[in-house]
């Protein structure tokens, strides 16, 4: 799964975001799997994630229940996560290392910091994919604090005009950079979407351009 790569950095460097993906592989250990990725879905929950969703159903923050998105759940879910710090992540993987479910397991977040934490639990990746940046008509994208928000959906639900809008409302002081941060991870539904570092984003852009935001 690669569409969490993409995340861009140029706004706030590393940062402090993280997302997780599990799964079942599908045509090797897919059928029956519904129950072991509940106990995923449970297990991950217990690490107060900043986002939660089955990318399937939704999510905890497209306004789902954690017991309507369980009861959902079949065989190919796709559980999707964000943590905005990483001893919350490592406490996810730590959970997920000591169930030993068999499910796969995929980690987006900066490799340095990603890789130690695997070290410290005693966990060897299986594979590592990089992102190599971006190709052609750069001119063509949005401002930078616009693409950071934008590519924390790597499947594009949560559009650059609605960005703008927010950064618009917590300018004015119409919103909070908390509030605004929750709206735009309502529209993706895979909880990969950190709307911790989105309002930390918004927050910075309000400030450097002189809004007036109240929390």
């Amino acid at each position: 799964m690669t569409h969490t790569l993409h995340r861009s950095r140029d706004i706030d460097g590393l940062g402090e975001d993280f997302a997780i993906l599990v799964m079942a592989t599908q045509g090797f250990n897919d059928q029956g799997a519904a129950d072991k990725l509940r106990q995923v879905y449970r297990l991950v929950a217990e690490s107060e994630p900043d986002n939660l969703a089955d990318d399937n159903r939704g999510g905890r923050l497209t306004e789902l229940s954690d017991s309507e998105i369980l009861s959902q759940m079949g065989d190919k879910a796709y559980i999707g996560a964000a943590f905005s710090d990483r001893a919350r992540l490592k406490d996810a993987l730590a959970r997920l290392k000591q169930a030993d479910l068999g499910m796969s397991v995929v980690v987006t977040g900066e490799y340095d910091v990603v890789f130690g934490i695997l070290k410290e639990l005693g966990l060897k990746p299986h594979t590592v994919n990089m992102s190599l940046g971006v190709f052609g008509k750069k001119e063509l994208l949005p401002d930078k604090e616009v693409l950071a928000v934008a590519t924390m959906c790597g499947h594009q639900m949560v559009p650059n005009s609605r960005i703008e809008q927010l950064q618009t409302e917590v300018k004015s002081g119409r919103l909070s950079s908390v509030e605004a941060g929750l709206k735009l991870a309502a529209t993706c539904t895979c909880g990969i979407f950190n709307p911790v570092r989105a309002g930390r984003i918004l927050e910075k852009t309000c400030c450097q351009k002189g809004g007036n935001h109240v929390d």
